[in-house]
Formats: structure tokens, C-alpha cells, sequence
């Protein structure tokens, strides 16, 4: 299993490699970027995750990526999320994970820019509700 552990993460990292590095200066208003990584080899979809801390207390937690060729045609567009629980939950310079969707293989050689905007949160007062949430988290 170890060995199998170590190809997967080679592979995630040489993949990682093949794109542009991300633009984050809208994230980085409001967020710490830690590290991000491309995830093929855990299923149908390939992921990108891209770990972060708050700055503040509330933070945007929806975001759009977007992977464009070289004349700047979108390639593919998906919202990264944060999870609000782990938004609402994590303490200062607690790193949490946000996740989206990624561009299949056939489509690497073609990216030449990867730019991170803010997405409206189309629940952001349910998100910042303080005890309208605490009264849906004790119920479930």
C-alpha cells in the first residue's frame, strides 16, 4: 500500500506541475493561501484543492476557477468552495480545504493561465446568520 501511496502522490505532484500556477490575488483579501494540489487518481472527475486560512472572522467561501488557453478562451469555469462548516468552525491560521473540479487530461497542454475571482455565496446571509446557523447545526 505504501508503494501504491507514493506513485499516487508522484503523479498528483507532476500533474500539479503541468499547470500555470494559480492567480489567488482576489482570495488573498480575505485568505492565506497554504498550498493547492490536482487530484487525478481518486475517481471520475479530476480536483484541484487549495488549501487556505482566514483573515478575518467572515470570509467568502464561494470562488470561481478558471483555466484559459494562451488567446484567453475559457477552457472550463467551476466554483471553489470552502465547506461552511469548516469556514464557520476554523480557528485562526487553522487551515481548511476547499475543492472544485478540474480540467481533464486532454485539455493540460492547452492551459496557459489559471485566475481564482470571488463567486457570489448565493447563501451568504444563511452563512453569516450566527444563531439562525446554530439552531440548524444543533438540529442535525
Amino acid at each position: 500500500i505504501t508503494l501504491g501511496t507514493s506513485s499516487v502522490v508522484f503523479a498528483q505532484k507532476s500533474m500539479t506541475a503541468k499547470f500555470p500556477k494559480p492567480d489567488f490575488t482576489a482570495m488573498e483579501e480575505y485568505w492565506q493561501i497554504v498550498s493547492y494540489e490536482y487530484d487525478y487518481a481518486t475517481g471520475n472527475m479530476p480536483l484541484i484543492y487549495v488549501v487556505a486560512k482566514k483573515k478575518e472572522e467572515k470570509v467568502p467561501r464561494y470562488w470561481r476557477i478558471t483555466w484559459r488557453d494562451a488567446q484567453g478562451v475559457k477552457i472550463l469555469s467551476h466554483t471553489l468552495m470552502f465547506d461552511v462548516f469548516d469556514v464557520r468552525n476554523a480557528k485562526a491560521d487553522e487551515p481548511i480545504r476547499a475543492s472544485a473540479y478540474a480540467p481533464d487530461n486532454k485539455d493540460i497542454p492547452k492551459i496557459k493561465s489559471v485566475i481564482v475571482t470571488e463567486h457570489e455565496d448565493p447563501n451568504w446571509t444563511w452563512n453569516n446568520a450566527g444563531p439562525a446557523l446554530d439552531t440548524l447545526t444543533a438540529t442535525l
